[in-house]
């Protein structure tokens, strides 16, 4: 009874219910505050749309790359911060993680990584940590931010159940974030992101095992048709030529029937590990059939890719692979094909000329 006695009183029932009799310093209190309630309501829609325009961002992402730097950007933008980062811990599935973003250009300066004990800092919760406090935070805000960044709000991200990360927002205003305040939109954002992570990291992973070969981890035969052809395309915009090498290891029965297949195995990954450290970013690296790659060299001349081919080959006599502690001697032939942007070969017409000349070049070797 007294509890309703004391709602009545209120000056929200009081707004509500304009019939009855209020006091004019009543009214005008509850008229405020009834304002007040509605402009909240507002900015918690307009929020509320903001995460909705974030989430199918995320969903629109066809790759690792994308959804991470298309996130920060959007994050940052809509809600007016200063940077948006992500930090993540040293774990074998971060790794993986980080190996592809680096194959697909992602993050550069808005990633760390590192062994911080996210569950000491979220007390092992999934609840945004927020702190105008940053000072024992440093190891957590990239090194170009530190003096510009006040508060931020931590939100842990998720995959499987296991604590991964987060995802950082940074303030330079140390009034923008600070313990106590409320945050569900901030854990409606983490609990967004996670799902979102999970679900395109779970796409890679089913692109990759359609894409790659399971034994060295290169691009396989399948992935090859298609990035020569987007390379062929970017050739001729941009007008710079491109070389193909056709790689064959010479003598490779003899490793197997010597040494075993085991060996074998670890011969080929020895290979594509030592061709791969040889190459730039820009360059692709494929395993063809067996013992036979290819390499794509955007950008390069005829007589560059021979230098190229004959640093690896090169470098595998420097660096041999190994079968317990004996080494094995490895090497291979080569054939080259390189188109420039007037030319209109396709990509069976490459490959076709560069095994011809790799087909040549055994030849002249048993000759």
């Amino acid at each position: 009874m007294l509890r309703n006695a004391r709602y009545a009183q209120s000056p929200i029932f009081r707004a509500c219910h304009p019939d009855l009799p209020m006091s004019s310093s009543d009214y005008k209190h509850a008229t405020h505050r009834l304002a007040a309630l509605i402009q909240q309501a507002r900015r918690n829609e307009a929020i509320a749309a903001k995460l909705f325009d974030i989430e199918l961002d995320m969903l629109r992402a066809t790759e690792l790359s994308e959804f991470t730097d298309g996130l920060t950007e959007q994050v940052r933008d809509r809600f007016e911060l200063d940077e948006v980062w992500f930090a993540l811990t040293d774990i074998e599935d971060n790794r993986r993680i980080l190996a592809l973003l680096g194959e697909q250009g992602g993050l550069s300066e808005r990633l760390l990584v590192g062994t911080v004990d996210f569950l000491r800092l979220t007390e092992n919760s999934d609840a945004p940590v927020l702190s105008d406090n940053i000072r024992h935070l440093q190891q957590l805000i990239p090194r170009h931010l530190r003096t510009r960044i006040r508060s931020l709000a931590l939100l842990p991200l998720q995959m499987e159940g296991r604590l991964v990360g987060a995802l950082i927002l940074g303030s330079g205003d140390a009034a923008r974030y600070q313990p106590g305040m409320e945050s569900f939109f901030l854990h409606q954002l983490a609990i967004k992101v996670s799902a979102g992570l999970t679900s395109i990291w779970a796409r890679e992973q089913l692109r990759l095992l359609a894409t790659r070969d399971p034994l060295t981890g290169l691009r396989n035969r399948r992935d090859l048709e298609a990035v020569l052809e987007q390379e062929l395309g970017r050739s001729q915009r941009n007008e710079q030529p491109l070389a193909l090498l056709f790689l064959d290891l010479d003598d490779f029965k003899t490793i197997n029937d010597n040494w075993g297949h085991e060996s074998g195995d670890a011969c080929l990954v020895h290979v594509a590990q030592r061709m791969q450290s040889m190459m730039r970013r820009e360059d692709s690296l494929f395993r063809f059939a067996g013992d036979e790659f290819i390499a794509l060299l955007p950008g390069q001349t005829e007589e560059r890719a021979e230098h190229i081919a004959e640093r690896m080959k090169a470098d595998l006599t420097s660096n041999p692979a190994t079968a317990g502690d004996e080494p094995i001697a490895v090497s291979f032939s080569y054939g080259i094909a390189c188109i420039r942007p007037e030319a209109n070969k396709t990509a069976d017409e490459l490959l076709r000329l560069a095994d011809q000349r790799l087909y040549d070049m055994k030849r002249r070797l048993a000759d």
